[in-house]
């Protein structure tokens, strides 16, 4: 197939990119004028000053599918708002252009948090979480997931949804996993001076991209998550295969709910990021399992322990970051 990725120089799409890169598809992408390349030579770029509707349409011409790959991860921002511009609005305009297009068949790349928890546990099955009463964060991508499924239905577009655990490998193109792992091995201990008893499913991003690529051509909704772990457990494991990474010692909940919401409020003053958010704490502390059955069974998707996707980040993260 022509293959359209849009969001390619990002974590996950990057990973995709190449990933893609790999197969008989033919692979193009659209990239903001100056972005972060460095894809795979078979890679066809088209640059655009902005992402609108008629970047949007162009990019679209000629292609059989279109993989949405664009959005902001959990994160502090001094304005939320921004959220919903790049991970809500945005996508409302993507969905203007490509219901006006050719193209019939999407894959859209979510968060397994859109779906409700039931017992702690999240599946596809389960109802579409409300807005309201989520963070920002996930707020917006609750709102675009259910934008792009109404779309799909309007449209008659043949639709794809991923829905992965928190993301960590690859580029550190956000305040998440991926930036815990590379504080541990720098010892930036002013960054993450201690951290909390927490829980919350992770997946490696070319466990994430090998998921992708395998779900091309099946419709329907796919939890990537390769299981739980903590922020103690990957700080041990970077350690394990790197022996001067520092592991920070444990400190109890409430201590670091007080010592990180001090710092937000000092943040809206200074004008300066904290360490984390409250929304980032809420989200490894909070426990729910996302389950991955459907991508198990209807994808034959097989995914990495936490040790083998350390260790090729470890591997690979000198050419990454070049």
């Amino acid at each position: 197939m022509n293959i359209l990725l849009i969001g390619a120089t990002g974590q996950i799409g990057f990973a995709l990119a190449c990933r893609l890169a790999a197969t008989s598809h033919s692979l193009t992408v659209l990239v903001r004028e100056g972005a972060r390349l460095g894809f795979p030579a078979a890679v066809r770029v088209i640059h655009a000053p902005a992402f609108d509707v008629g970047a949007f349409a162009q990019a679209l011409a000629g292609q059989d599918m279109v993989i949405y790959s664009v959005g902001m991860p959990e994160q502090y921002v001094h304005d939320p708002d921004t959220f919903d511009e790049v991970n809500h609005r945005l996508v409302a305009l993507f969905l203007e252009a490509l219901r006006a297009s050719p193209v019939r068949r999407l894959v859209y790349i979510s968060t397994y948090e859109v779906f409700e928890p039931v017992e702690q546990r999240i599946r596809e099955s389960h109802p579409v979480a409300d807005p309201e009463t989520l963070s920002p964060y996930f707020s917006s991508m609750t709102k675009a997931y259910r934008l792009a499924v109404d779309t799909a239905a309007t449209a008659g577009l043949t639709l794809t949804t991923i829905h992965p655990a928190a993301v960590y490998g690859g580029r550190d193109t956000g305040d998440g996993v991926t930036h815990v792992i590379e504080n541990v091995l720098n010892r930036r201990i002013l960054s993450i001076p201690t951290i909390l008893k927490s829980a919350f499913p992770v997946v490696h991003v070319d466990s994430l991209a090998e998921a992708v690529v395998s779900a091309l051509d099946h419709p329907g909704a796919f939890i990537v998550s390769e299981g739980m772990t903590s922020l103690k457990e990957i700080a041990q494991t970077v350690r394990d295969q790197a022996p001067g990474a520092f592991v920070p010692p444990v400190i109890p909940q409430r201590m670091a709910y007080a010592a990180i919401g001090l710092l937000e409020r000092i943040a809206r003053f200074a004008g300066k990021r904290p360490i984390m958010s409250v929304s980032q704490l809420d989200f490894v502390t909070k426990g729910d399992e996302p389950v991955a059955d459907s991508a198990f069974s209807e994808l034959a998707w097989e995914p990495r322990s936490l040790a083998e996707g350390v260790g090729q980040y470890l591997r690979d993260r000198s050419q990454l970051q070049d």
